[in-house]
This record gives structure tokens, sequence and C-alpha cells, in this order.
């Protein structure tokens, strides 16, 4: 049986390039969260980075959403609400 490393490297060797920075940002993503920092907002993800400035400029909106919501959020009367919402049409 081969190990978890090398099963991934197998992975990543059949992948096609092109898909490649996806792959980047995800390994940035979750070295973030195993080293308690946050790896993935320090610099563009590799799909955008050569891109446009409009690509840049949404890049920096994002940025600005992380964080932690400073209200208490009822989630399993949010979730009923959706689902009566969604729902609706067919009782």
């Amino acid at each position: 049986m081969m190990t978890l490393k090398e099963q991934a490297v197998n992975i990543l060797q059949n992948l096609p390039d092109e898909k490649m920075s996806y792959v980047i940002d995800m390994l940035r993503w979750v070295t973030g969260i195993l080293d308690e920092r946050s790896a993935i907002f320090s610099q563009p993800p590799a799909a955008v980075m050569g891109n446009s400035s409009e690509a840049i400029e949404a890049w920096e909106r994002l940025k600005a959403y992380k964080g932690i919501i400073t209200c208490e959020i009822d989630e399993k009367a949010e979730l009923a609400k959706a689902r009566d919402e969604k729902y609706a049409d067919f009782i």
C-alpha cells in the first residue's frame, strides 16, 4: 500500500498544468489553517496573478470580508426560515 504522500504525488502528476494554480491555492489555504495563520490572504491566488486590475480589485474586496461575525446568529432559526421560503410552494 502506498503512503499518503505517494498517493498525493500520483494525483498531482496526473493533473493537467492548467489546473495546478487551483491546487496551489488549496495548498496555501490548508497550510494557513495548519499553521494557524492566514497564508491565503497574504498574496493573491495564482489564478489571479497576471490578470486584469479588475481581478485584483475583486480580490481586495474579498479580503475585506475576512473575520468573525460580531452578532449572535440562531443557526436553526435561519435554516428553518430558509427551508420554509424554499419549499413554501410545495405545501
